[in-house]
């Protein structure tokens, strides 16, 4: 989408003294939901279900955007806007694949050129129907609102005045992320059973972020059958080395290196005893382990050292019989503490569990959202309700450092605390989708901000005000 900076007078004298549309002023429209049915230019109903995400100028205008279309149902793909339905060929689209994901082109007045993808698709045209007025108002407003966000701190002073607004913002945030994380596993959940996707998610957030590529191979060289992670002597000493044998020699950590085992608090007699159960089960089932290289050890805490982490899996699939689902299902279900079982099911007697506050974070990030998508899967809202419940009392996990710069950036040194996981989770997507790639059009927190602003307006408000989402 090209930009336009100033305001250009039309070509005719009937249009001489009149500003012209800016795409931005349209986008901002579009994004504050001023219309949602509209016809195209051949005469198709469209309902708007979803204007889609604001890219800002990265490739299409709005992505995913869900739109119902009069003859052929619901569809998602992309929009466009432009105030000249040329400006499709004028910008190149029609011979840019990125804008083959296109299903819709706004336009501010039809000049008689066609939307035609690089993939030979026609994209329907829609003339957007809102007041030049309100659009020229939007406009000239927005230049000066959006120039004093994104800096240092943006809602400081709001903070300190209304301290619920802000957090109720920050909140909304950390359920966004929960429900896309859902809407992921549900994806997941289409093409394998519950116990393969909940397991698949604990072995990529058992990797911490630095490991989380290696045990993602770890997991897909043993995923064909979990079950036979556990063995079938039961739960017990020997079963529990037979387990560990398996994850960490697949991991290419056995023979055991001295520091290896020195982090991971093992006996000389345990490491002897894991590293012969995995010659025995590699004699039968030749396996390539994962090469060394793979694994991230530097500047990794000894908690998340990837031997402690693949021990704390070897526990918590040994006590389960490979698939913990059952178990963690009906916690959730009697409403006990999650995280507080989670921790319970990897720890040993010679051996710390999981970490009160990663405990709590895998709970946010992968057992909660599996649950939840799993209860969508099977249609059971007494599930839904629980894993709700779940999710608004989880408390805080820990204090990262993208939370701690979200919650900067967003509040600076105002007091609106205190933080549950719900709110974390919140500031992790504030920082990592709205203020690093500076997507202040969507961030719910500059959306306070503006509405503030306008309401200490002595003059009559602007228009932008319809714009803003409620």
């Amino acid at each position: 989408m090209a930009m336009q900076t100033s305001f250009i007078a039309e070509p005719g004298p009937e249009n001489a003294a009149r500003p012209r549309t800016r795409e931005l002023a349209m986008s901002a429209a579009w994004h504050g939901g001023l219309t949602r049915s509209l016809t195209t230019t051949a005469g198709q109903p469209v309902a708007v279900v979803f204007g889609g995400h604001w890219s800002h100028g990265f490739g299409p205008d709005f992505g995913d955007a869900m739109l119902s279309f009069d003859d052929s149902g619901l569809r998602t793909g992309d929009v466009e806007i432009h105030v000249n339905s040329s400006d499709w060929v004028r910008h190149g689209h029609h011979l840019d694949a990125r804008y083959n994901g296109v299903i819709l082109h706004i336009v501010a007045r039809v000049d008689g050129s066609e939307a035609r993808r690089e993939d030979g698709g026609i994209v329907p045209t829609v003339i957007l129907d809102i007041p030049n007025a309100a659009l020229f108002a939007i406009d000239q407003e927005l230049p000066e609102i959006w120039a004093t966000l994104g800096h240092s701190v943006c809602a400081e002073d709001l903070a300190h005045r209304e301290p619920a607004r802000l957090r109720s913002a920050i909140l909304r945030l950390g359920d966004q992320r929960f429900t896309e994380r859902v809407s992921r596993f549900e994806g997941a959940l289409t093409v394998d059973p519950l116990p393969v996707v909940l397991l698949r998610g604990l072995f990529d957030a058992f990797g911490y972020s630095q490991n989380r590529e290696p045990m993602r191979i770890l997991f897909e060289r043993l995923h064909d059958s979990p079950l036979a992670l556990a063995v079938d002597r039961g739960i017990g000493s020997r079963n529990l080395d037979t387990v560990a044998a398996r994850l960490l020699g697949t991991a290419g950590f056995l023979p055991m290196a001295p520091a290896d085992a020195h982090v991971a608090n093992l006996s000389a007699d345990r490491v002897a005893r894991v590293e012969q159960e995995w010659t025995i089960h590699n004699a039968r089932t030749p396996a390539v382990p994962i090469s060394a290289t793979a694994w991230t050890l530097a500047r990794t805490r000894p908690a998340n050292h990837p031997v402690v982490r693949l021990l704390q899996l070897a526990r918590l699939l040994d006590v389960t019989h490979g698939d913990p689902a059952p178990k963690l299902l009906d916690c959730v279900r009697q409403g006990e503490n999650l995280p507080d079982r989670l921790r319970s099911l990897t720890e040993g007697l010679d051996a710390p569990g999981l970490g009160s506050g990663r405990a709590v974070a895998i709970t946010a990030s992968v057992v909660l959202p599996v649950f939840m998508a799993c209860a969508h899967h099977i249609d059971d809202p007494e599930l839904e309700d629980g894993v709700a419940g779940a999710w608004s009392s989880l408390p805080r996990s820990e204090w990262s450092r993208p939370a701690r710069r979200g919650l900067e950036q967003a509040v600076g040194k105002a007091p609106i605390g205190p933080f549950g996981e719900r709110a974390i989770q919140g500031l992790l997507h504030l920082d990592r989708t709205l203020c690093t790639p500076r997507r202040c059009f969507e961030c719910p927190v500059a959306m306070e901000v503006i509405r503030d602003r306008q309401r200490q307006r002595v003059t009559e408000p602007a228009p932008i005000q319809s714009i803003l989402p409620t």
